[in-house]
């Protein structure tokens, strides 16, 4: 390693020491990044900060700064993390249902920013024969995510929404979770657990014959369509 990057990966890693370790002369950009740090932290996670209340929020935050360094510029990318230190963090361990809270604040943040996708190409599907349609593999939008719980994370999530008072609609699991992008924001619903299952098989690239299993779900397939969640396909070639 060169003098320099020497010199960089140790002023880095001086940043992010504990309070009492930083050197003397670090304390105004130690401050900045882990402020920086929090907000971006708190921007993704706002039910969680809800939830945990500032304090709690804010020591959680600079201790996840501190074993998780940003490993990019861009702070949207920051934070993917969290839900799993949340999980293994001893002072949330009361609140089981937090870590999966997390982890569908995340998936929203990461829905928002996922690419796009070309429209359904109606007029390729009608050039194949139905008789093959059993073998079509559907692709579902780039920016669906699928979260499966044992909490009730969406009406959680939604409790903590501002203007909510915080008392969930519902207060029992499990929970199987669409999180899809509307209107440029992400949208996040409770399905039915059959329905879930057979987008996760879409989703993991089973064909259609076997995602289906020889169950009857034309309509649901139809709406998911209609509604951007598939969003394309691909034929097996012959």
């Amino acid at each position: 390693m060169s003098t320099l990057a020497a010199a960089q990966r140790e002023f880095a890693r001086s940043l992010l020491e504990e309070p009492g370790e930083a050197r003397a002369g670090l304390a105004v950009y130690r401050a900045s990044v882990g402020a920086n740090f929090a907000a971006a932290l708190a921007a993704t996670y706002p039910a969680v900060r809800r939830l945990v209340g500032e304090a709690f929020f804010a020591e959680a935050a600079r201790r996840f700064a501190v074993s998780h360094a940003s490993a990019s510029g861009d702070l949207n990318e920051y934070g993917a993390g969290f839900p799993a230190f949340l999980a293994a963090y001893p002072h949330a361990a009361a609140l089981a249902y937090l870590p999966d809270v997390a982890r569908l604040e995340w998936a929203c943040h990461d829905s928002e920013s996922a690419p796009e996708a070309p429209d359904f190409d109606f007029q390729g599907l009608a050039r194949i024969e139905p008789a093959r349609y059993g073998e079509l593999r559907l692709l579902l939008h780039p920016s669906v995510r699928l979260l499966e719980s044992a909490h009730p994370i969406v009406a959680i999530r939604e409790a903590n929404a501002p203007g909510r008072d915080g008392t969930p609609e519902r207060v029992e699991g499990p929970d199987y979770v669409l999180v899809r992008r509307v209107d440029g924001r992400a949208a996040a619903s409770s399905i039915a657990e059959g329905q879930w299952r057979l987008l996760a098989r879409l989703a993991s690239g089973d064909t259609l014959e076997t995602a289906l299993g020889g169950e009857p779900s034309g309509a649901a397939l139809a709406a998911w369509v209609s509604q951007g969640i598939v969003s394309g396909f691909t034929a097996c070639a012959r």
